[in-house]
């Protein structure tokens, strides 16, 4: 019986091999146990062939095998298809070296809460790649497909959005439940580059706390490139089989490099150098003083110790390791003589009725919005946490009314005692002293499954049914004005947990009438579509907090509608900054006609936000 209900599009599938293909290759494949050591300049040269699929370890800023993508870029291997699987610094890498000529782009040109690349960013907007839109937990699936020996697996994402339409999956209709599932090819890289905390000379691999999609990339590749920060000996793997990540008959060669994810996190061994993640941003607006900068750290420099020395060399690594072991007064340091992170400014001024000045007994608009949606996470529930405003607030709702929130990060912690503000959701600091560090397949997994009650999200447009655009801006997919990161693990999470909160700033170029892309979906179209797009039923955006109002959701037609205005906000002012009309919700008229208004910002929210929660100010704006 033919359940196909589409067909693949005309995007161009990228690292795809059948099932059989792949069995060949891996009968061929050596299982003799001898020692794969290797240098890094000779494994790039062997391994890396222009022309591949790469696929590479981590995720975004966190455990990256930086130090084999410079040896890439300084080798000038070119014309590379990249997996953008969270692909923050790695594709920066890889864009400053014009490697690159085809993604996979679930997450891309975003380097998190650092903001956006501006040279990743131009090499997308003038049309230099060719781009295929996943999402994180659809790439990961790929992944997955390929290590089970399958062409292909079911999901629930990605289903009545323009992603899905930008991907090459396809529609079927279930044999056995008649639901509308989508199916997604199965990815199995070229080459994968992977670092770790520890490997034998064998390629047998420990990982430490999360390991987000990394056992599945490994058995889906065709080649396996271990970059590890230490060398221990078969025995000690011995001790402790179960810490075996990535058996040594998937691995092709290893190479010891110690900080080989600098600048970004190691967990357990050093934090982001965010001085140095900054500067590659700032040199990146000019073109001129980019090249300079690339030639300082990458091409003019003999090896990746040469690059370290650069960069601080040992006393900067030295600090880096104290911040990531929360040695107190080197995190004091980290943060206080850091620049607030690119992309994260400063807060706007509040509009009338709010007092901007920083002090016990006034608030700003970014505070009032993180205390606004912390009172929307209820206790003992389960919410999926993104970076920034998100974070802030279900921090922020721990830590008040709702102590037994259990938090959830994409990338693999569950259940943390968070003892800072993560920079990432892959950041060391989202599974310090978690109840669970586990991979991104079994986040996503366990919000298809019902378990999960919120996804707590942001976007860069939104329209009246609570869809979001945050792939790109302007009306050309090919040569967009600006490029943003894509779906992440947005679309995924907004189509499989049970209910959505998105938090953002109003103003009609976000709130508009018609997405320039639908990334993430809300509504739809309205009552019912989503359900008939085939997304799990009872599921959808309950929330959306703003600068100048909370909005909720019209049951019967799913359109966005006013449930309260924040102090000294009009009707007229929301409706002047929405380029929609909005409706005053039955809920939200008081008893003599008035609407309701959004309860302000308690003393004890506020001291808790800004003395335990971003006492520097990297999100709310800087203390007083």
């Amino acid at each position: 019986m033919d359940t196909a209900i589409s067909k693949a599009k005309e995007k161009e599938l990228f690292g795809f091999t059948s099932p059989d293909a792949l069995r060949e290759l891996n009968h061929k494949k050596s299982r003799a146990m001898v020692s794969k050591i290797t240098d890094l300049k000779s494994v790039i040269k062997k391994y890396v062939n222009e022309g591949d699929y790469l696929g590479i370890g981590g995720f975004g800023m966190d455990r990256i095998p930086a130090a084999a993508l410079h040896e890439i870029v300084r080798q000038k291997k070119k014309h590379l298809t990249l997996a953008g699987h969270t692909a923050t610094h790695d594709g920066q890498i890889l864009c400053a070296g014009g490697c690159i000529d085809k993604v996979d782009a679930a997450y891309v040109v975003g380097i998190e809460l650092l903001g956006l690349s501006p040279n990743y960013r131009r090499v997308f907007q003038e049309g230099k790649v060719k781009v295929t839109e996943w999402t994180n937990a659809t790439l990961a699936w790929r992944y997955k497909a390929a290590a089970m020996g399958l062409s292909f697996l079911p999901v629930r994402s990605m289903l009545g959005t323009e992603t899905f339409k930008h991907s090459r999956a396809i529609e079927y209709k279930c044999p056995f439940t008649g639901e509308i599932y989508a199916l997604v090819p199965s990815c199995s890289p070229d080459i994968a580059i992977i670092h770790v905390p520890r490997a034998d000379e064998y390629g047998n691999c420990q990982i430490d706390g999360i390991t987000v999609s990394d056992s599945d990339l490994a058995r889906a590749s065709k080649k396996v490139i271990i970059t590890t920060e230490e060398i221990i000996s078969t025995e000690s793997i011995r001790k402790e089989p179960e810490r075996t990540v990535i058996p040594y008959y998937c691995v092709d060669a290893v190479v010891h490099v110690p900080y080989g994810s600098f600048p970004c996190n190691m967990p357990g061994k050093y934090y982001f150098d965010l001085e140095h993640l900054n500067e590659w941003n700032s040199a990146e607006k000019d073109l001129n003083t980019f090249e300079k900068f690339i030639n300082n750290y990458i091409y003019e420099v003999k090896d990746w110790n040469e690059y370290l020395e650069r960069c601080g060399g040992k006393k900067r690594l030295q600090e880096l390791r104290s911040i990531e072991l929360l040695t107190s007064s080197v995190i004091a340091r980290s943060v206080s003589d850091e620049a607030i992170p690119i992309g994260i400014a400063s807060p706007e001024p509040a509009l009338s009725g709010a007092n901007v000045a920083r002090n016990d007994k006034s608030y700003n608009m970014t505070e009032f919005m993180i205390c606004a949606a912390s009172k929307v996470l209820e206790d003992n529930k389960t919410v999926v946490v993104g970076t920034g405003l998100p974070m802030l607030a279900s921090m922020l709702a721990q830590k008040t009314h709702a102590p037994n929130l259990l938090l959830m990060f994409e990338a693999g912690g569950i259940a943390p005692l968070l003892p800072a503000l993560p920079l990432s959701v892959g950041d060391s600091r989202t599974h310090y002293k978690s109840l669970v560090a586990t991979s991104m397949p079994e986040i996503m997994e366990t919000c298809a499954r019902g378990m999960v009650d919120y996804a707590f999200l942001g976007g860069a447009q939104i329209d009246r049914f609570g869809n979001l655009n945050s792939t790109f801006i302007g009306d050309d997919y090919e040569k967009p004005k600006v490029r943003l990161p894509g779906s992440g693990g947005a679309n995924d999470l907004a189509s499989l947990c049970w209910n959505t909160i998105i938090i953002m700033k109003m103003d009609k170029h976000k709130f508009v009438e018609k997405l320039d892309f639908l990334t993430t979906p809300g509504y739809l179209t309205g009552a019912g579509t989503r359900e008939k797009a085939g997304l799990p039923p009872g599921t959808g955006p309950l929330k959306v907090i703003t600068d100048c109002c909370v909005l909720s959701f019209d049951k019967e037609t799913r359109e966005m509608e006013i449930e309260s205005l924040h102090p000294g906000i009009t009707l007229e002012e929301v409706q002047n900054r929405c380029s929609f009309k909005l409706r005053v919700g039955e809920g939200a008229k008081g008893r003599i006609g008035e609407i309701l208004r959004t309860k302000e910002p308690t003393q004890k929210e506020l001291e808790i936000l800004r003395r335990e929660i971003d006492p520097k100010g990297q999100v709310i704006g800087k203390a007083n």
